[in-house]
């Protein structure tokens, strides 16, 4: 089975981004320099006749919420992992920094997201787009996402999965209630994977953490989760360690990730040192999470996440600390309904 690198990678960039300053790293400048004319001598009292210069009339086709965004003062990361040439788990990462708020959206990697000239069935995922050549890469996936979400994306933030041992020890472990028992072997990994937590409040170490959040089913395969699964325990593992790194443990844990190659972005570490005591004054409360709903459906033997358009764009106005009424479709009567086919589909 191949070797999976899966949800903690997304999961540790979130807090370790937090941690380490960077979402106060940039100071996000949306000021527009305005030219200066200077003046020559005195001006001139005699009165010209001039006829006023008619200027074409630009056009304003942005969406509303583009306009909300380009005037706000929130910085938008794209963090994310690799496993091989696909983007792991995705997160939209967005802080305010006039009221310290942190809004923290989960994408699913299978969320459907066709690209032009890329029209096979694998590459219409919007994890795909990392592992295209001339239009992917970090770059491609800043663009792709930002068209996705309609809102501009700053910076990215790429992580190696070691960092999560790294920091989670630092932490002195990750307190959480094992839902079952997780046992799940695999020889042909590399190096090879043997998971096996009992269920039950524990404190896990750094490797078993890893373990936790790699799993995906138990060895006689009665428990098997999608990637939408395991978004919730995701986001309980990102809150959980953001508040344990936002106590007096941070130096600790700044100084685990400034010495280590764990994160490749394209900030710089020096603006985000100079931002790191805004962490410490964040509250837990000030942490929202969200997920990019939809359903799961399957399309030429492949599985996708089909993203619901209004309920996305209502949730971007929520992050944007504004609401927007989403029209109900229309219910059909409940003769209709019973005669619709009941359809089941695993992501």
């Amino acid at each position: 089975m191949k070797f999976y690198i899966k949800l903690f990678v997304i999961s540790f960039i979130c807090f370790t981004v937090v941690i380490a300053g960077t979402f106060f790293a940039i100071e996000k400048n949306h000021e527009k320099s305005v030219a200066k004319t200077p003046t020559e001598g005195p001006a001139s009292t005699t009165p010209i006749n001039v006829e006023p210069e008619k200027l074409p009339v630009e056009e304003d086709n942005r969406t509303e919420l583009q306009k909300i965004a380009e005037s706000s003062n929130r910085v938008n990361v794209l963090a994310f992992g690799l496993n091989d040439s696909l983007a792991d788990t995705m997160m939209f990462i967005s802080f305010d920094p006039d009221t310290q708020k942190l809004d923290i959206l989960s994408i699913p990697r299978d969320t459907y997201h066709p690209v032009e000239g890329h029209n096979n069935p694998g590459q219409k995922k919007m994890n795909a787009v990392y592992g295209m050549k001339e239009v992917g890469g970090v770059n491609g996936m800043k663009k792709y996402l930002s068209e996705f979400l309609g809102v501009p994306i700053d910076y990215y933030v790429r992580i190696d999965f070691k960092a999560v041992q790294a920091v989670v020890d630092v932490l002195g472990g990750y307190e959480v209630k094992v839902p079952f028992d997780m046992d799940y072997d695999d020889s042909w990994a590399t190096p090879e994977l043997h998971i096996h937590i009992k269920a039950g409040l524990q404190t896990l170490s750094g490797s078993e953490t890893v373990k936790f959040l790699r799993f995906r089913q138990n060895n006689s395969k009665t428990i098997s989760e999608g990637d939408i699964q395991r978004i919730p325990r995701q986001q309980a593992f990102v809150n959980s360690m953001i508040k344990k790194a936002l106590s007096a443990q941070l130096p600790s844990v700044m100084n685990t990730i400034i010495n280590s190659n764990y994160i490749k972005t394209d900030m710089t570490i020096e603006k985000a040192l100079g931002y790191a005591v805004k962490a410490a004054g964040m509250k837990s409360d000030q942490i929202s999470f969200y997920v990019v709903e939809g359903e799961g459906k399957r399309i030429s033997g492949l599985d996708y996440w089909i993203h619901d358009p209004a309920a996305l764009e209502n949730t971007m106005f929520k992050i944007y600390g504004l609401e927007k009424k989403i029209e109900e479709p229309e219910t059909e009567p409940e003769a209709e309904k019973e005669k619709t086919p009941e359809t089941n589909s695993t992501n």
